[in-house]
């Protein structure tokens, strides 16, 4: 008896300790659910969320029909990340208080998140009328709009978000991509310039380098990119652009120094190998690029234009089996990549079929001119072909575009001597000498075309350059040859 007497004086206890504590929370003692909402919103302040979910759970278990109860329970959620228990939330909160123009807000930008976008653009309208005339509202509409791919509309809520607020920066730059989306380079500009003196960040910056190398104004391009990275180290696109115009450029070490910083950074994911895998192909770097296509694999087994790449690379080395089910795996996904279509010119030539190998190769140039590498496979179908004049032409145009191809350069300099164009062979090897001083290959070619071209004029300097020239080849294949022109030394001396 004396047990269950005070268990209950206990409860009184607990249940007058209640009392006062939300006499001091509320001023409304009328509804008590509000006095948890309260406590909720000071944990929320603190960064208690998981605290201040319990208090909201509490509340339920007095009323299910209080739609701040379930609006900060789903900032709760969205706070914790978990975005579909705050959807929820959010979602039952606007049923029970529709005017709610901020959970209308609230719900698309979650939705947004999820990329749930049509639904996150019917919130932004029921937001919208409520409060017509809010800037936050407009610019999350445009967002809805924006990641569907409608892009005029989205502009035009975004540039209304300016109307409102023009201080609102964020409403700003999102016009200013959309602007770059649907090519008004100069609105873009415009409205980047300003942010870049007014509200200077990584996002401008990137955003600023985009617009450049999108008008293929590298250097400019280079510069914001930069100073993208310099606002937040790890601004993963800046790198990313960075390692990609210095593979357009040619440019080996640098491309390869802003991925491996990147990964350095821990920045690590698929899109990193894959756009790092792409950079390798432009540089000709075939088995380097394998290795980044297979990484974006292990993570994403169909991404399509990770077996774009493979495709291509497989056919560069040879493996022409694996190209050909890369081509299908990628093909069954109906994906635009220009390597597949490299790809297919390359399997083409190999099995003879060189007029169709030609037809896929001047496609892919008509997709993406930077692919100019793929005048070099150009050069050898017309030299199979035995056209002169298309294979000179050929070679001229990839050398022209890419003056650090090495490659291009040796291949053309023996389609020279082929010819007997001896002069012209010697003035290419010499280029691709300053590319690569040790190469042995270009080194015993440019000792061959000397050696010729001393027997058609003897004189001492000449002789002696191809001697110079021998003595720096470690596996030297004509010595033969230069004993002869160590004979000739001494009967011009004597």
């Amino acid at each position: 008896m004396f047990g269950r007497i005070k268990k209950i004086l206990d409860k009184i206890k607990d249940l007058n300790t209640s009392v006062d504590t939300y006499k001091k929370e509320t001023d409304n003692q009328s509804i008590p659910s509000v006095a948890y909402v309260n406590r909720a919103k000071k944990l929320i302040d603190k960064m208690r969320y998981d605290d201040a979910k319990k208090v909201l759970e509490e509340a339920l278990a007095i009323t299910r029909k209080d739609a701040l109860v379930y609006k900060y329970l789903g900032v709760c959620e969205e706070k914790l990340g978990n975005y579909q228990a705050s959807v929820i939330d959010y979602q039952k909160s606007a049923e029970l208080n529709p005017q709610d123009k901020n959970i209308w807000h609230k719900l698309g930008l979650v939705q947004i998140t999820l990329r749930d976008y049509e639904k996150a653009e019917l919130s932004f309208v029921e937001a919208d009328k409520i409060s017509p005339i809010n800037t936050d509202i407009q610019t999350g509409w445009g967002m809805s709009l924006f990641k569907q791919k409608k892009y005029n509309e989205a502009h035009d809520k975004f540039m209304k978000a300016i109307q409102i607020n023009r201080y609102n920066f964020a409403a700003m730059l999102l016009a200013a991509i959309v602007e770059v989306r649907i090519g008004k380079y100069d609105d873009a500009e415009e409205k980047l310039s300003f942010l870049s003196g007014a509200n200077p960040n990584e996002s401008c910056m990137y955003e600023f380098a985009n617009l450049y190398f999108l008008k293929e104004n590298y250097e400019a391009a280079i510069r914001y990119a930069k100073q993208s990275i310099d606002f937040n180290p790890n601004m993963l696109p800046a790198y990313l652009l960075l390692g990609k115009i210095y593979s357009l450029e040619f440019d080996y070490k640098n491309s390869t120094k802003y991925f491996s910083m990147a990964k350095d950074r821990e920045l690590v994911n698929p899109l990193l190998y894959l756009e790092w895998g792409n950079a390798l192909v432009r540089l000709c770097r075939f088995e380097e690029a394998k290795e980044m296509y297979q990484k974006v694999l292990l993570e994403d087994l169909e991404n399509p234009d990770a077996q774009a790449g493979m495709a291509l690379c497989a056919a560069e080395t040879k493996d022409f089996e694996k190209a050909y089910n890369f081509i299908e795996f990628a093909e069954e996904k109906d994906i635009d990549n220009v390597f597949l279509i490299d790809a297919k010119g390359i399997s083409a030539f190999a099995y003879g079929k060189t007029t169709e190998a030609i037809d896929y190769f001047k496609c892919a140039l008509e997709k993406d001119s930077k692919d100019v590498y793929n005048y070099f496979r150009l050069a050898k179908c017309y030299e199979a072909l035995k056209n002169d004049d298309m294979t000179r032409d050929s070679y001229d145009k990839v050398l022209k575009f890419n003056p650090k191809c090495l490659t291009a350069y040796i291949e053309y300099a023996k389609y020279l001597m082929s010819k007997k164009d001896y002069k012209d062979a010697k003035r290419k090897l010499s280029k691709a000498e300053k590319l690569d001083p040790y190469n042995q290959e270009l080194l015993n070619l440019l000792f061959y075309t000397s050696y010729i071209l001393v027997k058609e004029k003897v004189c001492e300097y000449n002789v002696k350059e191809a001697i110079s020239i021998a003595d720096r080849i470690n596996k030297f294949e004509y010595p033969e040859l230069r004993a002869e022109l160590e004979g000739l030394l001494k009967d011009i001396k004597a």
